[in-house]
């Protein structure tokens, strides 16, 4: 009961593992159980539960659905993709980024890739990133990145990423995008 209630998606994998063990056997039942298990993780991945950066009142940073299309500041959108970044949802990737810029308002000048919730991407999803910024250079909007894993910032060097957008568009901090988005026009 409490399975149903906290997480259905693990109570019919149980479920149907448990019939299949009795009705079939243990060792068929555990592999229907990986490979139910490997179809959920994959449901859940290719529709990540992505939002905005919004900058809260009082104590820093909130998030907020992507459907707000909220700015952190005005021209500096920061969204945060919540899962890893592969074949399966990098066609998602590419529509949101692009729907929000396009919807924004005021026009973005900075488009801020929060990646702190990326753990891998593959090489599918890194074609899809580089098509997106040059379709975002094209607009006049430059793409950042910050929160970037060691891990994640070399496949994006071994992918071609960073060749692309520059050693200077990665930010370890929130505050270091900050205070190089207020300092861009004094350049």
């Amino acid at each position: 009961k409490t399975i149903y209630t906290q997480a259905r998606s693990e109570f019919w994998v149980a479920l149907i593992t448990a019939a299949v063990v009795v009705l079939v056997g243990v060792e068929q039942g555990i592999i229907l159980a990986m490979v139910l298990s490997l179809l959920d993780h994959v449901r859940r991945g290719y529709r990540p539960k992505n939002s905005v950066i919004v900058a809260r009142e009082a104590d820093g940073w909130r998030n907020a659905p992507v459907s707000s299309a909220a700015q952190f500041e005005p021209g500096l959108m920061a969204y945060r993709f919540s899962h890893s970044m592969y074949y399966a949802n990098a066609e998602q990737f590419s529509e949101q980024v692009l729907e929000l810029v396009n919807s924004a308002d005021p026009k973005l000048e900075w488009f801020c890739l929060d990646a702190v919730a990326i753990d891998d991407v593959d090489y599918s999803a890194a074609t899809k990133l580089r098509s997106t910024y040059g379709i975002l250079k094209e607009k006049g909007v430059r793409m950042v990145f910050v929160l970037v894993s060691n891990e994640v910032r070399e496949e994006f060097d071994r992918l071609g990423v960073t060749d692309l957008v520059g050693e200077d568009a990665f930010y370890a901090t929130g505050d270091e995008l900050l205070n190089a988005y207020h300092q861009r026009k004094q350049r």
